[in-house]
């Protein structure tokens, strides 16, 4: 199936979920219309349009009832229905069906599975705008696949990862016969000059981090074709996402083994100027070195390259679900406010919350983005204390001040990380210097060890 050839109406109120989700379909080469409520969908519902994804809550008219008018004069035949739903219940979904849904999907949207449920669906069918079919040729992931060279130094070998906005290989630096990780990023094309050339400008930036708790990025392009990549060093391990999932809460000393960790090369980044933006236990990693468990931030500078395209210069990975903003500072979702380094810092505090709480201070059960940007915003954040009462009152007061609404307010991460000390009895240990990791523990706790770099994480 040749996707260019297809058209999508996208429609959504909610704009986390309609930008991210209208450019990762136009990434994926499907021309993309846009309306966000019932009446401009059903103006421009014209005849080359495929495909409709249609919510369902909508203020004004309803999905269900633009669906309605819809098969007044298209029947599923000649035009495609998926219904969008964050509601858990059925009734909704068996009246869509009634009145002639062709399919739905759930929300938090899951990109790489709405794509398949897409492809599923109008595999069989023909273009209606036969006319505007463009070569395979134009697709600029085409012959990105296992055994293709980049740049003629990088064989990708093994597909390890994928996610929303990338695909990580395990690959060969050829001249060097080196094993390394390449993450190409969903974002590129013939219209994306701007982006590569932000892309290639923010690669070189994170270079300049040569630290050893960052993850090291030998390299970065982008291909003939379009699509921006980063070299980086192969790890193994475990990420601290994945960690959580087997083991929650964590003790506070453990805590502070993983996150001193990240203040040290979270410092060294922000003394460079240089702001992650995108912290969190995904981005974590627990590299099993030949000296033990060496912690590892990931993907300095992707966020900013990925965040500030024209498709949503806020919110473009929100695309991931809720994990991505569950972890985004205040001042994240606002256009009137900067990011620097305290938004790293708000981010910390988050985590630190999860990892003590086996929970996060602020979550929809919905999926509702705009729900959890305004809990952010403005809603104080639970005791800590009432939720693991054998925490000392430095531990919370800590962690209170690290998720102050007001950036101002919040420590600078060196100060975090000493406060944090202090309120352990910790003295502060060079953060390079490896966890010694016992055969037991590496079964219990690592349990992907020896597995590359993006195995066990979503990218």
């Amino acid at each position: 199936m040749n996707d260019e050839s297809f058209t999508i109406l996208l429609v959504d109120d909610n704009e986390f979920v309609l930008r991210p989700l209208s450019r990762y379909l136009t990434l994926e080469g499907f021309k993309v219309i846009e309306a966000r409520d019932g009446t401009e969908a059903l103006s421009k519902v014209e005849e080359d349009v495929d495909l409709v994804i249609l919510d369902i809550m909508m203020p004004g008219m309803s999905g269900l009832e633009v669906l309605e008018k819809l098969r007044e004069s298209r029947s599923e035949e000649d035009l495609v229905v998926v219904m969008a739903t964050a509601s858990s219940g059925s009734e909704q979904i068996i009246r869509a069906f009634e009145l002639g849904a062709s399919d739905y999907i759930t929300k938090p949207l899951d990109f790489p599975v709405v794509l398949a449920r897409l492809h599923s669906r109008l595999r069989s069918r023909r273009p209606r705008r036969a006319q505007s079919v463009l070569p395979a040729s134009v697709n600029p992931w085409k012959d990105i696949k296992a055994g293709a060279i980049l740049d003629s130094s990088y064989r990708l070998d093994v597909h390890i990862g994928r996610g929303n906005f990338a695909e990580v290989y395990e690959a060969t630096q050829i001249k060097l016969d080196r094993k390394v990780a390449v993450k190409l990023l969903r974002a590129g094309g013939e219209d994306d000059a701007e982006l590569r050339e932000r892309f290639l400008r923010e690669g070189r930036s994170t270079c300049r981090i040569e630290h050893p708790n960052a993850v090291a990025v030998l390299d970065a392009g982008v291909t003939p074709t379009g699509v921006p990549y980063l070299v980086t060093e192969l790890l193994t391990g475990i990420t601290l996402e994945g960690l959580l999932k087997k083991q929650r809460p964590l003790s506070p000393s453990r805590c502070a083994e993983i996150l001193l960790p990240v203040c040290d090369v979270l410092a060294e980044a922000h003394s460079l100027g240089i702001v992650h933006r995108d912290i969190k236990p995904h981005n974590i990693y627990l590299h099993d070195s030949p000296r033990g468990e060496v912690v590892k931030v990931l993907d300095f500078g992707i966020a900013k390259v990925i965040g500030d395209s024209a498709a949503n210069r806020r919110l473009t990975l929100v695309g991931a679900g809720p994990g991505t903003p569950a972890y985004m500072a205040p001042e994240r979702f606002s256009s009137t406010l900067s990011c620097d380094g305290q938004t790293d810092v708000y981010s910390l505090g988050v985590m630190l919350f999860k990892m003590l709480t086996g929970q996060l201070p602020f979550a929809v059960s919905d999926g509702n983005l705009i729900k959890l940007a305004l809990m952010h915003q403005y809603e104080a954040p639970p005791s800590l204390r009432s939720l693991r009462p054998e925490l000392t009152h430095d531990v919370e007061a800590l962690v209170l001040q690290t998720l102050a609404k007001d950036p101002g307010r919040r420590p600078t991460v060196r100060e975090f990380a000493g406060k944090f000390g202090d309120a352990l009895g910790i003295e502060l240990l060079p953060a390079v210097e490896p966890r010694p990791i016992s055969r037991m523990q590496r079964e219990d706790d690592v349990a992907s060890t020896r597995s590359p770099l993006a195995r066990t994480t979503r990218v």
